[in-house]
């Protein structure tokens, strides 16, 4: 073999080394990234574990949370439930015994109502919302409990009712019925919501305006299976056909109402007899026409005068002794007049929108016409601000208006003045039910407002979808189903 082979032969061998070399430091490579992959799995896992456990433990907490200090709670509406009058004759002592039963009655339901649930830790909160200056001066009236400083009255009863049991309160709303009625709406509508309280038992319903409120709930199964109606006067038909489950508390509440008015016996008057005077001493009576109202079909009232008898006048005898003589009594008998005139009936229902909430929404309102929207601003220019109650309502009160009335507006202008009307903010906001206020009650742009300051304030977070139409008569009609 010469040295030319033995070169090759060793350069060969060493391209082999040097193929071994790098496969080794391929595997080697390819080790390491295999390392790297696993150590950061590992991390990542870590990671998530750690990540995992702390949400467990928040929601651990949360249940705990939810779980902790569970309550029943009871709004009822003081005006109506009116309690025994046993109980409320006795003052203070009464209050106590009457918190005493409220809390037994409903302890006694609640237990039967969850017996696989440890409703004996359950704390038991009651609300009665009235207007006790109005509730005072009406049971006094009835005779039931005085009201005067001296004896008892109904205030002692409420201290009575909140010292023996100390979630037990009475809130006095004052006088108006929309300040009561907006208390017990507003609590009925938190305690649905909060997870703590395991039962809501619902007490006005001598109250037809409550409807309104109960009915979004009716087909929620997660609150109408923990409410009940607390029924102490027969509830009204609307009331029966929500479905939702009716208790009476007849120990503690009256099953009657309270008069409207107290009639007072009076003692009969006793008259002297009149006088005896001879017919032919009589003078004769006058005639003097009266006027008959009587609606023809053309509804023309056609008037016709008929005479009419006045009453004699009685000549008063003298006294023997010269002394004075009787008062002449005269009574003048002055028919009225009756129109039979047929009446038209009214065209279609005033409403308002109620959500699922049971908070007003406005109904959307067309768009301007640009060209009645310059005539309503060469109006406003040439004759000031326009009066809303004029033209909107047609029913300005103010006998010294400084709004301008004029002429009616045109359909076009109209519209631009009710959305005028409705960038104001009514005062009650999204608690309003005036059939007619023509305000708005929430921002119209809701979450999509862009203004650093709105007028609306908080009112951007309400459900604009409609649930139910409200009547002015109280009647209510299901917009769209939950």
């Amino acid at each position: 073999m010469d040295s030319s082979d033995d070169v090759s032969a060793y350069v060969q061998r060493l391209e082999l080394f040097r193929r071994h070399d790098y496969e080794r430091d391929q595997m080697i490579q390819a080790y390491k990234e295999k390392c790297d992959d696993y150590n950061n799995e590992v991390e990542s896992r870590r990671m998530w574990q750690t990540k995992a456990n702390n949400f467990c433990k928040e929601v651990l907490a949360l249940n705990q949370a939810n779980e902790s200090n569970p309550f029943v709670f009871a709004v009822i509406d003081g005006d109506g439930a009116v309690f025994q009058e046993d109980l409320l004759k006795r003052g203070a002592e009464g209050g106590a015994e009457a918190g005493y039963l409220l809390w037994t009655e409903i302890k006694n339901y609640i237990t039967d109502a969850y017996p696989e649930a440890a409703s004996q830790d359950w704390n038991i909160v009651v609300q009665v919302v009235l207007n006790m200056d109005g509730l005072a001066k009406k049971l006094h009236a009835s005779g039931i409990v005085p009201n005067t400083p001296t004896e008892r009255t109904l205030a002692e009863f409420a201290r009575g009712f909140g010292r023996a049991q100390p979630l037990f309160s009475f809130i006095d709303v004052g006088s108006g019925k929309e300040s009561a009625d907006h208390k017990v709406r507003e609590l009925l509508r938190w305690m649905v919501r909060v997870n703590q309280c395991k039962h809501i038992f619902f007490g006005p319903c001598h109250d037809a305006g409550y409807l309104p409120v109960l009915e979004p709930y009716k087909l929620d199964s997660t609150v109408s299976s923990r409410l009940t109606l607390i029924e102490t006067t027969p509830a009204e038909e609307g009331f029966k056909s929500l479905g939702f489950h009716k208790i009476n508390f007849k120990s503690v509440f009256k099953s009657d109402k309270l008069p409207e008015r107290v009639v007072v016996e009076r003692q009969p008057i006793q008259r002297l007899p009149p006088p005896t005077v001879p017919a032919s001493q009589l003078p004769p009576p006058k005639q003097l026409p009266v006027q008959h109202t009587v609606s023809s079909n053309s509804d023309v009232s056609l008037k016709t005068e008929t005479p009419v008898e006045l009453p004699r006048v009685l000549s008063p005898p003298s006294n023997v002794n010269g002394g004075p003589n009787w008062s002449t009594l005269t009574k003048s008998v002055a028919p009225k007049a009756i129109d039979i005139s047929s009446t038209k009936k009214s065209g279609s229902r005033k409403y308002y929108l109620l959500n699922a909430d049971s908070q007003r929404v406005d109904e959307p309102l067309p768009k301007n016409d640009p060209s009645a929207e310059k005539r309503f601003k060469d109006r406003s220019s040439r004759y000031g601000n326009l009066c809303n109650a004029y033209h909107l309502h047609n029913n300005c009160k103010s006998d010294d208006c400084q709004y301008h009335h004029g002429e009616r507006l045109p359909p076009g202008e109209l519209l631009v003045l009710k959305q005028k009307s409705r960038g104001i903010p009514c005062s009650q906001g999204s608690d309003c039910i005036d059939v007619n206020c023509m305000m708005g009650h929430h921002c119209r742009w809701l979450g999509a407002c862009n203004h650093s300051w709105c007028r609306f304030g908080d009112y951007h977070d309400i459900d604009s979808k409609p649930r139910l139409k409200v009547f002015e008569d109280g009647s209510t009609q299901i917009v769209n189903k939950l």
